[in-house]
């Protein structure tokens, strides 16, 4: 049994949702006369129960992975439970195979054997991890490098634990030259590819769990399950609708718990990204977990939102995405995110103003006491209702 399965059916137990394919009908008995079982025989453990149905017609499960929580909510409708429980496992389990892959903490990753191999001849990539790197340069490019993979070089001089010491000034000096993302090399032809300088380091936490929701996705669609919500950490993809209406997403309040408001989705990725969980203290100033590459410092928590939502076709995109917007600043990141459909973003400033890119802005389902739908620069609002169709976001 593989070690997704043990932590699934641990998890499954206490959430009443255990996976396994439905136990097949006892046969009519007959005449044939049957074995008597030897002493030494194994007992034939018994096939666990298939995964219950919600009074909404979903079945929900978690489990933790890349370092946080995810979570499936799949709408059943007329297929089988022990089906979805079965498509359910395997989606985990390919979540599990890509932080394998794109993890720079695991020695063992692929990711950390190139990072291992920087400045030395290129090397054959999975087909995943180019894929990754690839549609990181792209999204570089895009944002003129707010978002580079490669800041990884001087982002681990950086600790944001309690009681955790800043780098000095001089050491991240030394190393903001290994951070160029131009310096991935890959040939599209053979899949091959390096890191061009000795020393540099590529990290994918930003992009990385989007990659993995969106194959977790892709797994449910090849399993049949075509309705159904993943999320991983406030990284989220909705597929389809849910007995035929859209889902609803909240937009988790940055400042406690509930959520400002909610977003009507289908078949659309909603990643919501913030500093507002983990930060360090420098000389008096707080800094934001998220790394700048073009500083190499952390993001100054005076003048850095509070939390960013991007929206985009696929969550590998909005998780790039809405790291690079955060580094922009709300101001300049929402002029991009309307300068670029199909983005679109909900930004809370520091001050509490709610930020809605404009096409966005008529489609939120905002609280009875919030200002008119279409305020593109409004207070933050109360938390709406609960709504059972919601699936509020998890800051990173």
């Amino acid at each position: 049994m593989s070690v997704v399965s043990h932590v699934l059916k641990a998890r499954w137990a206490l959430l009443l949702v255990a996976c396994g394919p439905t136990p097949a009908p006892t046969p009519a008995p007959t005449a044939t006369p049957t074995a008597t079982p030897t002493a030494n025989a194994d007992p034939v453990a018994p096939e666990p129960p298939p995964p219950p149905v919600r009074k909404d017609g979903t079945i929900y499960a978690e489990a933790y992975q890349m370092g946080t929580r995810f979570s499936i909510n799949l709408w059943v409708g007329e297929q089988s439970p022990a089906a979805a429980g079965v498509a359910i496992e395997a989606a985990l389990a390919e979540i599990e195979r890509i932080e394998q892959i794109m993890s720079e903490w695991r020695p063992s990753s692929e990711l950390s054997q190139l990072n291992n191999a920087a400045g030395q001849a290129s090397r054959l990539l999975s087909p995943e991890l180019f894929e990754v790197l690839q549609r990181s340069k792209m999204i570089c490019d895009a944002t003129d490098g707010a978002f580079d993979p490669t800041f990884y070089g001087v982002g681990q001089l950086w600790h944001f634990e309690p009681g955790a010491v800043p780098p000095t000034r001089e050491a991240v000096a030394a190393k903001l030259s290994l951070v160029d993302w131009r310096a991935i090399e890959l040939d599209p032809n053979t899949l091959r590819g390096r890191l061009a300088r000795p020393g540099m380091k590529v990290g994918l936490g930003a992009i990385a769990k989007g990659y993995g929701v969106d194959r977790a996705s892709q797994v449910l669609k090849e399993h049949g399950f075509m309705h159904h919500i993943v999320e991983g950490g406030g990284d989220t993809y909705v597929s389809g609708t849910k007995a035929g209406a859209p889902w609803r997403v909240g937009i988790q309040r940055p400042d406690g718990p509930g959520s400002i408001a909610a977003i009507p989705a289908s078949d659309r990725a909603i990643v919501t990204s913030g500093g507002y969980q983990r930060f360090i203290e420098v000389d008096g100033k707080r800094y934001a977990h998220i790394i700048d590459p073009r500083t190499g410092w952390p993001l100054d928590e005076s003048s850095s939102a509070q939390s960013i939502t991007v929206l985009a076709d696929d969550a590998t995109d909005a998780d790039a995405y809405a790291t690079a917007v955060a580094v922009m600043g709300p101001e300049k990141g929402l002029a991009y995110v309307e300068a670029h459909p199909p983005l679109e973003a909900v930004i809370v400033t520091r001050s509490g103003e709610v930020l809605v890119s404009r096409d966005l802005a008529p489609l939120l389902i905002w609280p009875s006491d919030a200002p008119p739908v279409g305020d593109a620069a409004a207070k933050q609002p109360a938390a709406p209702a609960p709504d059972p169709a919601a699936t509020p976001f998890s800051p990173r």
